[in-house]
């Protein structure tokens, strides 16, 4: 099925409170928001044509070939071997003997979910698209495990966050953008390790800063012109190029050595 239009309009409003301007097409963002993030895998149904999503896990990966879709899974439950058959059946025996049933629903779906869509594991969530473990979620899309957030996109293990865009192992994020390893920050940018801080960027292994560059505490003036700048560039080359070039796992890397 095709993603929600309100999915769409969730990037946009997102871009729009990170970077004061819109960008559209979600989609076409797609290979910048899967990266750096854990993103499931699609296969075709052992039983038909359609597509099943599995999850990174390696639990799920090994079963390749052998998934099926739930509501095939649930067809299947109601096969079994005959009961002289399950009197023979040893270790050596079992995967000839289990040919017909030993297959995989890998997808899970649990609680009330509304236009949910290539999802691998969701629960209680509505309008996400193309991530896995989807769990309070609403609003997010190219995510892992995005666990009680709205309007998250391209991100991985945040949790109890929103209006955030390529953030990482994070809790509790408001307006942020390239972060990782933070807790409780809101209106920062490319910060790893952040503790209590607000409208920061480009911040590593700091707490409780505000209005700060590169862990330096500037005016409220100040701070808001050199932010104005990066957001515009930042915007311009997505706007162009569907991409970013820097992430914070790449921004403290060392360029020019031979």
């Amino acid at each position: 099925m095709a993603m929600h239009p309100s999915i769409e309009t969730a990037f946009r409003s997102l871009t729009r409170v990170l970077f004061g301007r819109e960008l559209s097409g979600l989609q076409s963002y797609s290979k910048w928001l899967e990266r750096d993030v854990r993103m499931l895998t699609s296969h075709k149904s052992a039983l038909s044509d359609s597509k099943v999503y599995l999850s990174f896990f390696s639990f799920f990966q090994q079963t390749q070939g052998r998934v099926v879709t739930l509501a095939e899974g649930e067809m299947l439950g109601k096969k079994s071997i005959s009961q002289k058959d399950a009197q023979r059946l040893s270790l050596s025996n079992a995967a000839g003997m289990l040919r017909e049933i030993k297959l995989y629903a890998a997808e899970s779906d649990v609680g009330d979910n509304i236009e949910v869509e290539e999802v691998a594991q969701h629960g209680y969530s509505s309008f996400c698209f193309h991530g896995d473990a989807f769990v309070y979620s609403k609003y997010c899309a190219y995510c892992m495990w995005p666990r009680s957030s709205e309007y998250t996109f391209g991100s991985d293990f945040t949790f109890s966050s929103k209006f955030c865009l390529k953030c990482y192992n994070s809790v509790n994020l408001s307006r942020c953008f390239e972060m990782s390893y933070c807790v409780g920050c809101s209106d920062c940018y490319f910060c790893h390790n952040a503790e209590n801080c607000h409208d920061c960027m480009f911040c590593f292994n700091a707490k409780n800063l505000r209005n700060a560059v590169c862990n330096v505490e500037l005016s409220r003036g100040e701070y808001m012109r050199i932010k104005k700048i990066v957001q515009e560039e930042i915007a311009g080359r997505l706007e162009k190029e569907k991409s970013f070039p820097t992430s914070i796992y790449s921004i403290g890397a060392s360029h020019g050595k031979k």
